[in-house]
Formats: C-alpha cells, sequence, structure tokens
C-alpha cells in the first residue's frame, strides 16, 4: 500500500509571500517552482499531480514539502549553499524595519507626514538591498505589520500629549488645590457655611472665558416631533451671525454663576467681570479668584484697575500654564454646553446674549456647589490653616 503524502498547512504570512515570490520577474525559476509546490499542496494538490504539471519528480517535490516542514519557508525554496541569502529575517533586518517605520517619512523624501502600510512596505522593498537586507526585497506586508505589531509600534496613529512647559507647574497645581481645601474647610459638617468670627468672608470663585460662542440661524423653521417622526427635523443649511463672548464665575460656597457676555475678548472685558464681583460682595471681604494666566487678567489696564481698589480686596492665584483642568469652571462649561449651548439656533446675536443671560438665571435659582475632591488628602488641614489667602503672582501696577 502506498505511503499517503503529507498534506501541509502554510503558517501565517507564507501564504502571501509566496504568491509574492511567484509574482517576481527576477526570481530563480526553480525558486518560483518551488512555491507554486507549497501552494498546490496546501490546496491538497496530489503529488504525482504536481509532479506532472511542473515536469519534475515526485521526489523533488517532497523534498521541498519536507525542508517546508522541517526548517520553513525559506529552507524549502532555497538551496543552502546559496550566496547571500540568509535563511530568515535576521533580527538586525528586524531592527532597520523598526528604524525606518519610526522615522518621518517626510525626512525620507516623501510628502506625507505619517506611513502607511502601503508606503512603509513599498520603502522597505525598494531600499533593503541598499541597506544591505536583501531578504526583504520580497518580504510582504503581512510580515512588516506582524514585526510591527510585535515591536507595539504604530507608526500610522498620532497620540496626543502636552509638556509642562510651566517650570513651576507642581507648585501653582498647589497652590489650587490648597485654595479648594481651604474652600472646603468653610462649611460644617451639615454643608452650611461658617462665618468666620471676624466676620470677613474669602469669597472664592473660579473664573474663566469661553470665547467664540457662535450665533447660527436656520434657513427653514425647526419641524418639531411628531408621531411619525419622533426627532427634531431640521433644514441642514444654516446662516452664521457671529460670535459672542462668555466671561463668567463661579462661586464655589454658593455655587451661584457670574456671566458677563460681550462681543470681544479683552482686558476692558475682565475688568467688567471684576466690577460685577467687587459690587456683588460686602466691601472688607476678600474675593479670591481662580483664573488662568491669560494675558487680560495680568495686563497693564487690569493692573490699574485693581490699583484703585482697597489692598487685599482681590486676591489671585493662576493655575499653571496647559493646566486649565485645574479650574472647576471648566466643569460647569461642559455641563452649560451639552445642556444648552447644543443645537442651539438663534434669530440674532443679541437672541442669543439673551439666552445665556437666561441660562445663568436658571442655574442660579437652584445653585450646585462644586466640592474638588482629586489630591485633596495631600494636603493636611494644619497646611490649609497656616497658609492663609495669598496670590501666587505679582499684579503690582507698574
Amino acid at each position: 500500500m502506498p505511503r499517503k503524502a503529507t498534506a501541509i498547512t502554510l503558517r501565517d504570512g507564507d501564504y502571501e509571500y509566496l504568491r509574492s515570490l511567484i509574482k517576481q520577474r527576477t526570481i530563480q525559476a526553480q525558486v518560483v517552482i518551488r512555491a507554486h509546490i507549497l501552494l498546490d499542496r496546501a490546496n491538497s494538490v496530489p503529488i504525482r499531480d504536481i509532479a506532472r504539471i511542473y515536469d519534475i519528480s515526485t521526489a523533488t517535490v517532497q523534498l521541498c514539502v519536507s525542508k517546508y516542514l522541517s526548517n520553513g519557508t525559506d529552507s524549502a525554496l532555497f538551496d543552502d549553499q546559496r550566496k547571500g541569502r540568509p535563511v530568515e529575517i535576521t533580527d538586525d533586518a528586524v531592527a532597520w524595519i523598526i528604524d525606518v517605520a519610526c522615522q518621518r517619512p517626510a525626512d525620507l523624501g516623501y510628502s506625507q507626514e505619517l506611513w502607511t502600510l502601503k508606503k512603509l512596505h513599498q520603502h522597505i522593498q525598494n531600499n533593503a538591498e541598499v541597506a544591505g537586507y536583501p531578504r526583504l526585497k520580497t518580504i510582504t506586508k503581512p510580515m512588516v505589520q506582524k514585526i510591527l505589531k510585535r515591536s507595539d509600534i504604530k507608526p500610522f496613529k498620532i497620540k496626543y500629549y502636552c509638556e509642562k512647559r510651566d517650570p513651576d507647574f507642581e507648585a501653582k497645581k498647589h497652590d489650587v488645590l490648597l485654595v479648594y481645601k481651604q474652600v472646603s474647610m468653610q462649611f460644617d459638617e451639615d454643608g452650611n457655611i461658617i462665618i468666620p468670627e471676624s466676620g470677613i468672608m474669602v469669597h472664592t470663585v473660579s473664573c474663566d472665558e469661553k470665547p467664540g460662542i457662535q450665533a447660527i440661524a436656520t434657513t427653514g423653521d425647526d419641524l418639531r416631533p411628531t408621531a411619525q417622526n419622533g426627532c427634531v427635523m431640521r433644514d441642514a443649511e444654516y446662516k452664521r451671525l457671529g460670535t459672542l463672548s462668555l466671561l463668567a464665575g463661579i462661586d464655589l460656597l454658593t455655587g451661584e454663576a457670574i456671566p458677563y457676555v460681550s462681543e470681544t475678548h479683552k482686558s476692558s472685558d475682565f475688568i467688567e467681570l471684576l466690577k460685577k464681583l467687587d459690587a456683588r460682595y460686602p466691601e472688607g471681604d476678600v474675593i479670591r479668584i481662580v483664573c488662568d494666566n491669560h494675558s487680560a487678567h495680568k495686563s497693564k489696564a487690569t493692573r490699574n484697575y485693581l490699583a484703585t481698589r482697597p489692598e487685599g480686596r482681590f486676591v489671585f492665584v493662576f493655575t499653571p500654564k496647559h493646566g486649565s483642568w485645574l479650574n472647576m469652571i471648566e466643569s460647569f462649561f461642559s455641563k452649560m454646553t451639552k445642556q444648552m449651548l447644543r443645537g442651539i439656533r438663534v434669530k440674532s446675536k443679541e437672541e442669543l446674549e439673551q439666552r445665556i443671560y437666561l441660562y445663568f438665571e436658571e442655574v442660579n435659582r437652584e445653585p450646585v456647589v462644586y466640592h474638588w475632591t482629586y489630591k485633596m488628602d495631600e494636603i493636611s488641614v494644619v497646611e490649609a490653616e497656616s497658609a492663609g489667602v495669598k496670590s501666587n503672582d505679582s499684579l503690582s501696577v507698574s
């Protein structure tokens, strides 16, 4: 009884590799035949039929299959005495592929900023021999992808980060967290505000700008939901009417929000907000502002205005650069965007301004006190009590 021929199952990437060899015009004929042998055996073509198709002996077919099963693809395709052809992709070749993948395509003469798998594969094949890795001239895209995946290299993607360019980032962050700790100590166990024996209150207001709020008008009337259509139907075309800027603060003791809407985003607008705060709180109390480093907050005009107020009336605590996430009003703006600005359409900028002020009126009917919890356990009560109320930057008039 004749021995049953050995069938083969191709390893990952081998099918594409063998197919690419067959298409190469510069590959030796015997290598192409051996590639056909492996592909045909993977498709269960009998050994005798393979030998007849390619006019070779059955022993040649069996030897090719045996080498593949024992030592892999290159062993089956190439003679052991071949020159300049490694049996497999070496570690140096893999390192070269990764090095290429980690470079900007633009630095290598291409127009694009990021690699695509196709472009990276072409570059590797076109430059492999010059780089000293001729084996890579026939490497397949799946094999390149496999090498990158194994090394967790993703040159096709961008992930953003924010570099800490403020040398005092940690110190300023601590200053802001210290303020939030002191605010939390102004409440008793029942959540009531504690009035100090001196009668002088410290009102902490988290302030920021929300510029570029668009006034957008519809070109056709919205259709309200009906039984036939449960959604609001809106004409896809619209008209831009301009933008408004919102400056706002939230009182961290009461949760009340204080808005100021304007068409500009200048020092004069910030000063108007400060005037509203100055008129809001009793004389003699301290107004502590938590804000970012926008130029309007430190401009000469702002400093000139502060010079007209009693010393100690305003205290500024600035967040570090790229630390706007430390400012609690950012949470308020996020909530405002979801609740009120999402999908808003108006007939004029005046209507947009009116609706913004109306939103603040609605919020202040049932104000929500914001409580900061992140890393509060790192600041002790003793440190908060001894720190006092002070600015972390100078706003003296020059």
